[in-house]
């Protein structure tokens, strides 16, 4: 059999907690050709607003293996690896046309706010003497800072807060 014969297709493989990476370095050393969708996410990160990277499908990777089942043992003993995502005891194979469309996606543009709010939302205070008191979110005022909205005695007042002594309510 000829190399043109093997017919390839696309599986889904569950990684470790927080290990997609490793497992996509460790599989693509392998000589397995993966895809691990990442996105770009802003956090509030002791207090500063950061932008990191994630996996857009934390706990997943896209393989590329042999439809035969040949190569397939390695894959388990992968650092970074759980194991193959199953359907009734049989690996699930991912049709081509979701990974053409992930790949098409260039996620990285695409940014979610997770944590940090956004101009009206509702925030409430965690320290402080206004702590446990309810606003509505202004501005971003630098990385540590944010603008709050407050109504105090039935006065809106805008109030300077550090970004660790909120929280989107």
């Amino acid at each position: 059999m000829s190399d043109t014969d093997i017919e390839m297709g696309w599986y889904l493989i569950n990684s470790k907690p927080k290990q997609e990476k490793r497992a996509e370095e460790h599989l693509e050393n392998q000589g397995i050709n993966c895809v691990l969708p990442v996105i770009e996410v802003e956090r509030i990160i002791r207090g500063k607003r950061q932008k990191v990277t994630e996996a857009l499908f934390p706990g997943y990777i896209f393989v590329e293996l042999q439809t035969d089942g040949q190569g397939w043992s390695k894959i388990r003993s992968t650092r970074g690896v759980r194991d193959f995502v199953r359907f009734g005891g049989v690996p699930g194979r991912v049709p081509e046309t979701v990974l053409e469309h992930l790949q098409l996606l260039d996620t990285t543009d695409n940014q979610i706010e997770t944590n940090a709010p956004r101009p009206g939302d509702k925030v409430v205070i965690t320290e402080g003497p206004f702590k446990d008191l309810d606003g509505v979110f202004k501005i971003s005022n630098g990385e540590e800072r944010s603008i709050v909205l407050l109504t105090i005695l039935g006065k809106v007042t805008e109030m300077v807060l550090e970004n660790n002594k909120l929280k989107k309510a």
